[in-house]
């Protein structure tokens, strides 16, 4: 008997208990724990895909983002002043209402390096804007003295065309009246002037022959 009794299950002992623990007979602490462990593997996961720099980043941003307590001293001695949050600092309240932002350094450059390049750029950049201004007020200004000078040649053609014409009639009504030179040397075109004194320079020279040859025929 005492054999038979030894080979039966006590339902007391560790080996039937750990055997009957079953999920649906968790206790709550025991399942709370369960979904803390999954929810931390679950966290840790993800930050393994993460690289660490942004990793850091958002561990810094939410930081930084996350207004401070009560708790902290500084904090209490404001509100112990009469502080308030979300109230701007200064005696009329005019001030900054955010702490200034921190701005880290990604690179190994010197401290204001980054202040430096960046006045020289808008320098620069203004450079190239008053040069463009100056480039185009240099176009519209040779633009316009271009059409100016257009103008006035061809207003100086119109005359000339013009004083050439009634020069032409004083001259062909002079000769129809028989005068051989005008009253005025302007009245008359170039060209008739050149052609009157090249005639009369012709008749001086045929007069000059003639006047030697009787010189010749009396010795």
């Amino acid at each position: 008997m005492a054999d038979k009794s030894s080979d039966e299950d006590d339902y007391m002992s560790d080996a039937f208990l750990v055997a009957d623990t079953r999920p649906g007979l968790l206790s709550r602490e025991a399942s709370r724990k369960h979904q803390q462990s999954v929810k931390i593997k679950e966290k840790n996961a993800k930050y393994k895909t993460i690289p660490k720099k942004q990793l850091e980043q958002e561990k810094r941003t939410e930081g930084l983002e996350k207004p401070i307590g009560s708790e902290n001293k500084g904090f209490a001695l404001l509100q112990k002043m009469g502080y308030k949050p979300g109230m701007a600092i200064g005696k009329k309240g005019q001030g900054r209402s955010e702490p200034i932002p921190v701005q880290l350094k990604n690179d190994r450059g010197g401290l204001g390096r980054d202040e430096e390049k960046k006045r020289k750029a808008e320098e620069m950049n203004q450079m190239r804007a008053q040069m463009m201004h100056k480039r185009r007020r240099n176009e519209q200004f040779m633009r316009h003295d271009f059409r100016e000078r257009f103008t006035v040649k061809k207003k100086e053609a119109r005359i000339e065309s013009d004083l050439w014409k009634s020069q032409k009639a004083c001259f062909e009504l002079d000769a129809e009246k028989g005068y051989s030179e005008p009253t005025d040397i302007t009245f008359w075109p170039p060209q008739a002037l050149k052609k009157e004194t090249k005639e009369e320079e012709e008749e001086g020279e045929e007069e000059e022959e003639e006047e030697e040859e009787e010189r010749n025929q009396v010795n």
